[in-house]
Order: C-alpha cells, then structure tokens, then sequence
C-alpha cells in the first residue's frame, strides 16, 4: 500500500514538472518603447508639454510628429464623444460654456498638448468653438 502511494506521490510531481513551462525574465526590446504610452504617463503625472518633449528628446522629430498626431486625434474624438459641439450650441448661460471649457481643457491637459496651436486650431474648426474666447 506504501509503494503505491510513493507511486502516486512520484508520478504527480512528474507531470507536475512537465505541465509547467519553464520562462526566464524578459526585457522588453528597445525597439518595441511605445513612446505614445509614454507620453501619456507622463502627462497624467502632472509633466507639461515642454516637460515631456524634453524628456522624449532622444527620439527623432518625425517619432514625435506622429505621437502628437495620434495625441490629437485622440482628443478631437473624445471631445466628439462628450458632445461637446453640441453642448456648446445649446448653452444657455455663462455656466454651460464654463462646463464646455473645462471639458476641453481637461482633455488638452490629460494629453499633454497644452501648447499646442495646432490641437487649438483644430478644436475651433471641429467643433465651432472660439478656443481664444473659453
């Protein structure tokens, strides 16, 4: 009877030892940095726009070109989710358009492109909000 349990007792730490894979820590590689999810990390740290491209310096300007592209896009969409072309046609008072600038101010900062014209520019074209007047 003791043979058979030492049998048991063997044989599962066998299969035991088989069924699980054997991994050793990776690094992930250089080139796989996902500098757009830096980017945002960075900004949801407090960092401001100068802050981030100064510690993103080592990448070349068309790298950076494309993150604030994306960075962008991502704005402009997620005020178009908000309604916030909508919300603003419909306020009535000084408080709907208050609500309407810190919608977009949250979503500018959150992004890190506080000092972007372009991201301005295009948020007034979108949306036919006077960005110089929030």
């Amino acid at each position: 009877m003791k043979s058979w349990i030492k049998w048991v007792l063997v044989s599962t730490v066998l299969i035991t030892g088989v069924a699980a894979p054997v991994s050793q820590a990776q690094t992930p590689p250089a080139l796989g940095v996902n500098i757009y999810s830096n980017w945002l990390k960075l900004s949801l740290r407090g960092y401001s726009q100068e802050e981030i491209e100064s510690a993103l310096s080592n990448m070349d300007a068309k790298t950076l070109n494309e993150v604030k592209a994306r960075l962008r896009r991502t704005v402009l969409s997620n005020l178009r989710l908000k309604k916030v072309k909508e919300r603003f046609q419909s306020s009535r008072d000084k408080g709907d358009l208050q609500d309407v600038a810190n919608t977009i101010e949250t979503e500018i900062r959150f992004s890190g492109l506080e000092n972007d014209e372009e991201l301005k520019h295009l948020i007034e074209e979108r949306f036919g909000i006077p960005f110089g007047r929030l």
